[in-house]
Formats: structure tokens, sequence, C-alpha cells
């Protein structure tokens, strides 16, 4: 075996080794969506940051998460003045990890929900909780562990106004991946509030 070929392959395992890079990635999160109150800032503040809008193809991992969940609000969203925002996507590389996120907004009897939601697909490595737990400032309220999926809860979420903050972990091979049409990291922060009337 060449060195250089030996140096590759030292270099590749280091790096599969690496635990993810949690306070870089949740930083990041929390400078795009900390203003989720409006969707219109959240977009100014993505495309100040260099996150780039991008459109997913219609069968990649987003392309159908994004079918899934259009499919779903017009199954809830069937009364007058009841609508759902385009879903815009942005993606950006934060420390080797190419992350997308997705923003939307669904208004329904009155009532608005603003949604933030960053992945990592195909991420085999989880966020570390416990960093997760310090860096938000306090324990999640609820935890469910288990081997086919991992969710984290915060209510109310991370900074002032939200409703709540998760992360989810479905590793590779899970079940749950039939439902959630990607394996790896999410995290989602939301927003409730009413409509001007």
């Amino acid at each position: 075996m060449s060195l250089a070929l030996f140096l590759a392959f030292q270099v590749a395992a280091a790096s599969a080794a690496a635990p993810y890079p949690s306070e870089d990635v949740l930083d990041a999160f929390d400078a795009a969506c900390r203003n989720i109150a409006s969707i219109e800032k959240v977009e100014a503040d993505l495309v100040e940051q260099e996150w780039v809008a991008e459109i997913p193809a219609t069968d990649s991992p987003l392309g159908r998460l994004l079918a899934v969940g259009r499919a779903g609000a017009a199954e809830i969203l069937n009364e007058t003045g009841d609508r759902m925002s385009d879903t815009r996507v942005f993606t950006k590389t934060v420390r080797g990890e190419s992350l997308d996120i997705i923003v939307s907004r669904v208004e329904s009897n009155g009532t608005i929900v603003n949604g933030c939601r960053l992945y990592d697909v195909a991420e085999t490595r989880s966020i570390d909780l416990a960093k997760a737990d310090k860096w938000i400032g306090r324990k999640a309220d609820k935890v469910i562990e288990r081997e086919e999926l991992t969710v984290a809860n915060w209510t109310p979420g991370y900074a002032n106004g939200h409703d709540s903050f998760e992360i989810f972990y479905v590793p590779e091979g899970s079940p749950v991946i039939k439902l959630t049409q990607f394996n790896g990291i999410a995290l989602k922060a939301d927003f409730v509030g009413e409509t001007e009337q």
C-alpha cells in the first residue's frame, strides 16, 4: 500500500470516529431560526448567513418529506381561509456537515404556526443530548430513546416566544424511515400565534 493511500485511509477513519459537531450545528440553527415568529425575518437571516435557497429533487429524502408534509396539510386545511405558505428550503455546510433548513407557515382557525426545521440527512451520528441540555440551559422536558428513534423535546423552546424545540435522530435501517422519509438528524423550532383579524 502506498503512503498516500495509507494516509487517506487514516484520515477517513479519523473522520468517521470524530464526534458529531453538536454545538456548531446547534449554534447555526439558533442563528438561522431564532426569529421564527417572522418567516420573512428568518428568510432574510438565512440569506445574510449565506444559506443558499434550493429546490430538492422530488425523489430525494427532502423532496419526499416535503411531499408528505404538503399532503398532510392539505387533509387538515379545509376551512375557508386555511392555508400553507410555499415551503422554502436552504442549504449550507457547517463544520463539514451538509445541512438543510425548511421554513414553513400554516394558518388555520385564526392560528398561525411557523416552523423552522434543520436536517442532516443520512448522518449516522447523533446530537449529544447532554451538550444540547447545556446549550439550551435546561434539561429536556421529555426524552424518548429507542433503538429505532430518539426524540428530545423542550417546551417552551430555546428562545423567547418559541413554542417548542425538538431534536430527532433516526438511525440507518430504522423502520421509522417509512414515516420520516429520511434517516439522520432533525432539529425543529416553532412559533404559535394568532392571525391578525
